[in-house]
């Protein structure tokens, strides 16, 4: 399900619209660098209020990438809001006979926790829409690494906030919080159970994340952990009145009867440098006295 050189990625809009060509002008340029072709959805440029086109319009893009044999990967020109809206009227008969690797994050992550549940690899990474900031050699190595199923690693430095920090091997899954507290008591409900879970987020209250992180627990998906890795959480606004405890303060305090190792600050959400994570695979965590180290498909 990994790419070879030569073969061709689909550029499509699943949810979101984005606002001019230059996303796709980018994706192609790095693309070519990596000896990779792209294949333009028809519908990709498309807007419809806050979508990409309409659902039908967005439906039919997304399923003509998982079905054409010529398309090896499937990436995901942005997030925004809309894969909930047409995630169940996919068909993936053909994708689960032949795989290929979806790409994206934040409003992705409802196909992500769909591709978990089919028990298929996909790749939570930096999407075209970002490629106009400043994107580090590493991170995009390491992209590039993802994307062809060499193994990548990178580390980061230990957070103060870190419970029982130690290492760990164990298949990870997750994504974006508020995106799979969307998803809770649905048919592709998460599967946690003996798992390394992930999460980020953008733009939430604090009073938000406390009530997805309390939904999460009362639903036992923070229960049986192998451990808990929190990504970025940014652009939080100013709670008023004060809310009383930090994004960091309120997953601890919902975790505080566990006894599973919680990582802070892993550099993946929505920021520039925005590392790779395959989720639906394993995820080696190997911890330092000031550095936590990710390793994937070694």
């Amino acid at each position: 399900m990994f790419l070879q050189p030569n073969d061709t990625i689909a550029l499509i809009s699943p949810a979101g619209p984005i606002a001019n060509k230059q996303p796709i002008t980018d994706a192609k340029n790095l693309l070519k660098k990596w000896f990779l072709q792209t294949d333009l959805g028809k519908n990709a440029l498309k807007s419809y209020g806050h979508f990409a086109g309409t659902d039908s319009e967005r439906l039919a893009d997304l399923q003509s990438a998982l079905d054409n044999p010529k398309i090896k990967a499937i990436w995901a020109l942005r997030g925004g809001y809309g894969s909930i809206r047409i995630v169940d009227q996919l068909d993936f008969t053909k994708f689960i006979s032949h795989p290929k690797l979806l790409i994206g994050f934040s409003d992705i992550s409802i196909l992500h926790n769909k591709l978990q549940q089919l028990k298929i690899p996909s790749l939570h990474a930096i999407m075209p829409v970002q490629l106009k900031d400043s994107i580090n050699d590493v991170v995009l190595k390491q992209t590039q690494n993802a994307f062809f199923g060499k193994t990548f690693q990178y580390s980061f430095n230990t957070s103060t906030y870190n419970k029982f920090p130690q290492n760990i091997k164990a298949n990870v899954v997750g994504g974006n919080l508020a995106n799979i507290y969307s998803l809770l008591g649905t048919q592709i409900d998460l599967d946690t159970q003996n798992k390394i879970l992930f999460i980020e987020d953008v733009g939430e209250n604090l009073y938000q994340i406390d009530r997805m992180i309390i939904s999460l627990k009362k639903t036992g998906k923070l229960a049986t952990l192998k451990a808990l890795v929190v990504g970025q959480f940014t652009d939080i606004p100013d709670n008023k009145p004060y809310f009383g405890k930090t994004f960091q303060e309120i997953i601890l305090e919902h975790t505080a009867t566990y006894d599973y190792p919680i990582f802070f600050d892993a550099p993946i959400g929505h920021i520039p440098n925005n590392y790779p994570l395959l989720l639906g695979a394993v995820l080696q965590i190997d911890t330092f006295s000031d550095k936590i180290t990710f390793t994937q498909l070694k």
